[in-house]
This record gives structure tokens, C-alpha cells and sequence, in this order.
């Protein structure tokens, strides 16, 4: 199981119905934003998550992490407080 701790920077997709969603969002480390995908009905454009999931590629969107589980935890940064409040 990966773990991946990041901030959503914006949601792509999200099923009001079954709360299935796509979003991206930004991680240290990484210089491009990163696709998740998984079942986040509550996830909204500023959050701060921490996923366990796995890293696979889809045919037709290609990286992607498939969070199994997620919750949402505050920054433990002043700058990722203050983009929480530039996002909201």
C-alpha cells in the first residue's frame, strides 16, 4: 500500500450519487499535479490529504493514484495555511 499526503488543487469529476471522484492535486516532490481517483464525497479544492492507495495506469488517462482510504488533516505548514485560504 502507497501512501501520498497532498493538497487538492482542483476536482475534475465528482458523482454526487456514489461520491466516486477525480481530482488533482499537488504534492511535494512532484513537479506536475497528480490524478487520484477513488470514493472522496467530501473533498473539496484546498484540502489537505492524507491517501493510502495504489499507483496504477489507466490505458486512457495514464498515472493515477486509486486512494482506498483518505482522510483529511490539517497543514502543518504557515504555507499550507495560507494556500488553504488562497484556494477557498
Amino acid at each position: 500500500m502507497d501512501h501520498l499526503h497532498c493538497v487538492v488543487e482542483r476536482i475534475t469529476y465528482q458523482n454526487a450519487e456514489n461520491g466516486f471522484s477525480v481530482i488533482k492535486c499537488r504534492a511535494k516532490g512532484y513537479s506536475d499535479l497528480m490524478t487520484v481517483v477513488g470514493s472522496m464525497p467530501d473533498v473539496h479544492v484546498g484540502s489537505v490529504l492524507t491517501m493510502e492507495g495504489q499507483w496504477r495506469i489507466d490505458g486512457k488517462y495514464g498515472r493515477q493514484f486509486s486512494a482506498e482510504k483518505w482522510e483529511e488533516t490539517l497543514p502543518a505548514t504557515t504555507y499550507g495555511i495560507e494556500n488553504i485560504w488562497v484556494a477557498v
